[in-house]
């Protein structure tokens, strides 16, 4: 249950507040509503269940999530038609839109999928993108960049707009895909899009991730988790994004000075699943250590020797195959994993 306190403005009454998001993300919502609690608001969230702006509205403050001008133009004229109450947008879509921004760092989500994709022997990969806004460009860039700094061949595979709907050829996206030096690791730029790439593999009888391994972002669990084969995605860290932002325009409502510069979030934890379990397919034992490690790695007395217990390899060749797979030591694959735990306790 979300607790907090009512909190008044000088005038003897709570802020009002209206929150306009461009998409709609319950974990944001969550992470705004929070706050909201906390600071003891009048929250308007109307906009985010039916996409209706009010036509006569007098308040306080404006959270938003705006969308390019072009693609949906009404939420930015809301803000414009309301210049003198403060405002925070959430994305840097619309920079013509005065406000102060808090952002995620999707460089560095775009960092984390390439250095993934690296760590489970991709050696060629693409990053796949349908929409223009600024969260999809700047994780292509973060992965472009990184991936080219770890000696990856990067491919940019543009999704048709008309995806979700068209029957046409998966030409569009096997074309990327090498015939040599599998598996082929994608990144989507959002886990909708990861799904539909999952579709495509599998009408192209493409095995994943054997041939194709793939990650996408935002950590949707119900795209995610029942996917025909689990999605690996990174958690996009939305409720800390809609925190933080509330917790800035509160600042602002209450006289405090801008940010000179946009606040950044960084992202959550990486969530690794089938779509990117490369080691399964490849080393059985080592697979087997991974499973017992995932199911008992918040045992104190778990050391990698008991590890090596459970398959029928001695220490020294198991951790060599494990350095070879994954890229760590037993060890270190087990202090990785307590650490991503503790990260996601925090984030919840």
């Amino acid at each position: 249950m979300i607790r907090g306190t009512r909190r008044l403005d000088g005038k003897g009454r709570r802020p009002s507040v209206i929150f306009l998001p461009c998409y709609r993300d319950q974990r944001m919502l969550n992470g705004v509503c929070q706050f909201a609690c906390e600071a003891g608001w009048v929250l308007d969230t109307l906009y985010f269940h039916n996409g209706i702006l009010p036509r006569n509205w007098s308040g306080d403050g404006i959270l938003c999530l705006l969308e390019l001008r072009e693609v949906d133009p009404a939420a930015p004229r809301f803000v414009m038609a309301h210049r003198g109450v403060p405002v925070v947008d959430l994305s840097g879509n619309e920079p013509s839109v005065p406000a102060c921004r808090v952002l995620q760092d999707n460089r560095a989500i775009g960092r984390m999928g390439a250095e993934h994709l690296a760590s489970i022997g991709c050696v060629q990969v693409g990053f796949a993108i349908q929409d223009r806004n600024n969260f999809h460009c700047e994780r292509y860039e973060g992965f472009q960049a990184r991936a080219e700094e770890l000696g990856l061949a990067v491919a940019r595979i543009q999704v048709p707009k008309d995806f979700a709907l068209s029957q046409r050829t998966t030409a569009w996206f096997t074309r990327h895909v090498p015939k040599q030096a599998a598996p082929f690791g994608v990144m989507a730029a959002a886990d909708y899009i990861a799904q539909w790439i999952l579709k495509v593999c599998q009408s192209a009888r493409k095995s994943v991730p054997e041939e194709v391994a793939i990650i996408g972002v935002d950590n949707s669990r119900e795209i995610c988790d029942l996917a025909p084969v689990s999605l690996s995605s990174i958690d996009n860290n939305a409720f800390q994004h809609g925190y933080e932002g509330a917790k800035l325009l509160h600042g602002l409502m209450a006289g405090r000075r801008a940010p000179s510069r946009p606040v950044i979030v960084p992202p959550g934890a990486l969530h690794v699943r089938e779509s990117t379990d490369v080691v399964a397919a490849r080393h059985p034992h080592v697979a087997a250590a991974m499973r017992h490690l995932a199911q008992h790695f918040s045992e104190p007395q778990l050391t990698s020797a008991h590890v090596a217990a459970q398959v029928p390899m001695s220490k020294r060749r198991l951790n060599d195959a494990f350095m070879k797979y994954t890229g760590r030591t037993i060890c270190q694959e087990l202090a990785h994993r307590r650490l991503q735990h503790a990260l996601k306790r925090i984030q919840t």
